[in-house]
């Protein structure tokens, strides 16, 4: 970066290094000792992050401990003392044990006793700066003082999360609730309970969107060095670049508090989240800690011009850089613009992801022809980059003939593009009893099933008339499922193993196609006016496993792809897990 605008931070240099300056920046002013010379990167320099650092931006962790149901013979009766009282009162409140309720004789001790249910170590992280109805994922574990087998097939009954002290829960402490928990247990497909190494893994597992947040967390910019002026001045470029808005039928909002930073010390400034960004809040804190606050004797031009040179720099941290950009605003463009058509493949990307953002419509093209290129290191992140624009009408064909590429990665990121603009020309989607959705999406590709593991549980089928081949004689590991067809022209009969008693079902029978299939396994069991039984009422990981295994068999044509954990879904579950051997990765 040019000599002027590394003037401009010389003391945010001195900041960063935890020590004092004299005027000019080159030497402690308790030490006689020449200091090392201290190196920013270009995307810190000058913006707010040397200045200050965001609180309540990070992940929160939080725990509490729960009751997982509809284990069938595999949970446990084991109850840790210290938390026995705390779970009786907890299902009191659920009506159990209550004459009233028509409950009187499903006492909590009863319910805690049985080997259907399992006492449950329930952890999540509250995304960074998350406004309250945020859904995030839970991960459940059984405790290690307990015989529970396997939590497949289990319901985590609602539970109250609230902050875990150093990854330790409190289940006596009074802490105030962050956020609301339950719902279906997502066990890894891939285990099988009849291996012994797979075991332990049939004991964890994760809850897709099963937290959701109840109160929004203040968000707050703590300065490294407390100053009247740094602080005004960081102030006032958030709110140049970020106009505060009223938020209709919020009347706690008073006109002085519209803005969205506000300096309320020489060392704290609130942040509130504009209405443009509720939807996009982590974006919008990206933007904000890569604001600059100080451009240097060039101003902002020569500051732009000088992520530009870094971003041609071996090594070069091109999303970081082009966010400073994005954060500065429409005035760099004429500066980004000259990065469209660079050979550096990674600062053309860049560059045209930023001036796309920005609203300049030449940069579509350019992110398009990123999206096109096989091989390339910035086509996933330019297929997704199309996803963000639903007025780019020139994205949505380009996508759909994404859905006929050979690799079915790419297949999947074209699909989730289209989804999050809006377009389902091509996609049928088909919503099973509530518990997941089933997407079908056309291809003249081979056959490929995806499913997802965080986010919106769903099952995707690309390719037309996916069918299982016939004759089969299948069963999942446990004698879960069993499915068989004798001749090439049978419908498949289909059955399940009863988790409370051991028995089988009645066998239902269904055409070929794996979507029926997958209709009927994921279906709550239902009888209609002649007496007929449709649905075996599998969970949504128990689905997921017999597709594996089905296609591991040969019996459907289609390779499962399980989507991956996005690196904010592992805080929690990294920080729980240290030193855990019950707690294997997922």
């Amino acid at each position: 970066m040019p000599e002027r605008i590394l003037a401009g931070v010389l003391a945010g240099l001195c900041i960063l290094a935890g020590a004092g300056c004299d005027g000019k920046g080159a030497r402690s002013a308790t030490s006689n000792q020449p200091q090392s010379k201290i190196v920013i990167p270009p995307h810190v320099k000058g913006t707010v992050a040397e200045y200050a650092a965001l609180v309540g931006g990070g992940a929160l962790p939080v725990q509490a401990h729960g009751i997982v149901v509809g284990l069938g013979v595999n949970g446990s009766a084991e109850v840790p003392a210290h938390l026995a009282r705390k779970l009786e009162q907890y299902l009191l409140k659920q009506d159990l044990g209550s004459a009233l309720a028509g409950t009187a004789a499903i006492t909590p001790k009863r319910v805690l006793s049985d080997l259907d249910t399992s006492v449950v170590l329930v952890g999540g992280a509250v995304p960074p700066g998350a406004p309250a109805g945020t859904r995030f994922d839970l991960f459940v574990s059984t405790l290690p003082q307990t015989q529970t087998r396997s939590l497949d097939g289990g319901m985590l009954m609602p539970v109250d999360l609230t902050l875990a002290y150093g990854g330790v829960s409190h289940p006596t402490a009074q802490t105030q609730s962050w956020g609301v928990g339950g719902g279906q247990v997502f066990v890894n497909p891939f285990a099988d309970p009849d291996k012994p190494e797979d075991l332990a893994k049939m004991r964890v597992g994760r809850i897709i969107n099963g937290g959701k947040v109840t109160r929004d967390r203040q968000l707050r910019l703590q300065l490294r060095r407390a100053e009247y002026a740094t602080a005004d001045l960081i102030q006032r470029r958030i709110n140049e670049r970020f106009p505060g808005e009223y938020l209709p039928g919020d009347e706690r909002m008073l006109p002085a508090t519209r803005r969205t930073a506000n300096a309320i010390s020489r060392s704290s400034i609130v942040l509130r989240i504009p209405v443009e960004y509720r939807d996009d809040y982590e974006h919008f804190l990206r933007l904000v800690m890569h604001l600059p606050v100080h451009y240097g004797d060039g101003g902002p031009e020569a500051y732009a011009r000088a992520i530009s040179e870094a971003m041609l720099q071996p090594g070069a941290r091109h999303d970081e850089l082009a966010l400073v950009w994005e954060a500065m605003g429409r005035s760099v463009l004429n500066v980004v613009q000259r990065l469209y058509a660079s050979k550096n493949p990674a600062a053309s990307f860049y560059a045209a992801r930023t001036g796309l953002r920005l609203g300049d419509h030449l940069a579509a093209e350019v992110v398009m022809r990123h999206a096109r290129t096989a091989g390339s290191p910035q086509r996933f992140p330019a297929i997704e980059e199309l996803g963000r624009y639903r007025r780019l009408t020139e994205a949505s064909p380009v996508l759909r003939a994404m859905l006929d590429d050979p690799g079915e990665t790419v297949r999947i990121a074209a699909y989730e593009a289209l989804l999050k603009r809006g377009d389902r020309t091509a996609v049928t989607r088909i919503d099973v009893d509530g518990q997941f959705r089933l997407d079908l999406v056309p291809s003249t590709q081979r056959y490929a099933v995806y499913a997802t593991q965080t986010g919106e549980p769903k099952i995707v089928l690309f390719g037309r008339d996916m069918a299982v081949r016939r004759p089969v004689f299948f069963e999942s590991p446990g004698e879960l499922v069993t499915i068989n067809a004798y001749e090439t022209a049978d419908p498949l009969t289909v059955f399940r193993k009863i988790p409370r008693t051991g028995g089988v079902s009645d066998a239902l029978t269904v055409s070929p196609s794996v979507r029926s299939l997958v209709e009927m396994l994921g279906s709550r069991p239902k009888v209609d006016r002649d007496g007929n039984v449709s649905g075996l009422g599998l969970s949504y990981s128990q689905v997921v496993s017999v597709l594996y295994r089905l296609g591991e068999a040969g019996a459907i044509p289609g390779k499962l792809v399980l989507q991956k954990t996005p690196e904010m879904q592992r805080i929690y579950q990294d920080a729980a897990t240290v030193g855990r051997p019950d707690m294997p990765g997922l």
